[in-house]
């Protein structure tokens, strides 16, 4: 895949001590566009991905992997099957959690206890402009779309929490999808009456957001198994470590795939979220990424459109006699 590995990850890399302070060590910005809103409004729009060390402690991040077999060569039978597809539309089989397990960690999701409600409370303290609940896959049924959550013989599950598990390995092979692809779609559920969707990030509506914990008590860059990130129109990506206890936000939009291991197995927790902008928190809604985090690095098409609104701010700049850029910040 085009694209270069994530540098801020050593060659072996080990949980960090529990006293330390959550760091973004990725803040990008792919697919980027301008689109059409539901009034007929052009606006710029970006999908983000990004990977916060030390958001989860030590203690949550063993209580997860406890729970979903924590065997690094063997995924559980206690916990796992193999029969199972990541997605609709997949063809190979991989492991995924039995029904008991997944509905323990989708219940505590959407209850908010246990580790998982942990997790979801650290991200609630993190992004404190937002409502974020967990998604409930009644939802995504047959209202202009088909249900994305993970299936057994193709059999979706309607009942529960949007959460799932994988289970990696060197022999499974799996496909670039989308989490969710909102556009065109009305959904059902608790999202009957915000109407149809004319992307991700619309203003005013809920953005649906995926949060993956990797679950490892250790893993090297040489284990592999990263989470792999593309921008269709100009095939170029990024790719992130599952570095124990990292956690990863990405638009539940953003074209996705895992890379298999090279001889442990890896494993992740995935929760299925809504992110609703706060009306009295003044935030557009197309902004994941916190302020502390950075500048945000913009790959494939998002850098593509970010030249193309620098080069039209210029060039409107130097219509109207004032000046821009390095002239700018020369007569300052």
């Amino acid at each position: 895949m085009p694209g270069a590995r994530e540098t801020s990850a050593p060659a072996s890399s080990r949980e960090p001590a529990p006293e330390a302070s959550p760091r973004c060590v990725l803040n990008a910005r792919v697919s980027g566009a301008f689109v059409e809103d539901e009034r007929g409004a052009m606006r710029v729009d970006y999908a983000c991905v990004c990977a916060v060390d030390n958001l989860v402690s030590a203690s949550t991040r063993e209580a997860l992997f406890a729970r979903v077999g924590g065997d690094e060569t063997t995924p559980s039978e206690r916990a796992w099957t193999e029969n199972f597809k990541d997605h609709d539309g997949e063809t190979s089989r991989t492991h995924g959690l039995v029904d008991d397990v997944l509905d323990e960690l989708a219940n505590e999701a959407y209850a908010g206890v246990g580790a998982i409600g942990d997790v979801m409370r650290r991200v609630r303290e993190t992004f404190k402009e937002y409502d974020v609940s967990v998604a409930r896959t009644d939802m995504f049924s047959k209202r202009g779309h088909d249900d994305k959550d993970a299936t057994r013989d193709g059999q979706a599950s309607a009942r529960r929490a949007h959460v799932c598990a994988n289970a990696v390995r060197h022999t499974d092979r799996f496909s670039y999808h989308r989490d969710v692809d909102v556009r065109g779609v009305e959904f059902s559920g608790e999202l009957a009456d915000v109407g149809r969707f004319a992307g991700n990030r619309d203003p005013n509506k809920p953005r649906f957001v995926t949060i993956i914990v990797y679950l490892n008590p250790q893993w090297t860059v040489d284990d592999e198994g990263e989470t792999l990130f593309v921008d269709e129109d100009t095939g170029v990506g990024v790719v992130i470590v599952p570095k124990p206890g990292r956690v990863v936000f990405m638009d539940a939009d953003v074209f996705h795939s895992l890379k298999p291991t090279r001889r442990k197995v890896r494993y992740s927790l995935v929760i299925h979220t809504l992110f609703n902008a706060r009306a009295d928190a003044g935030v557009m809604t197309r902004e994941l990424a916190r302020p502390e985090w950075g500048t945000p690095a913009h790959v494939g098409s998002a850098a593509r459109l970010m030249e193309l609104i620098k080069a039209t701010s210029t060039k409107r700049a130097r219509a109207d006699g004032e000046p821009s850029g390095r002239q700018a910040s020369q007569t300052q």
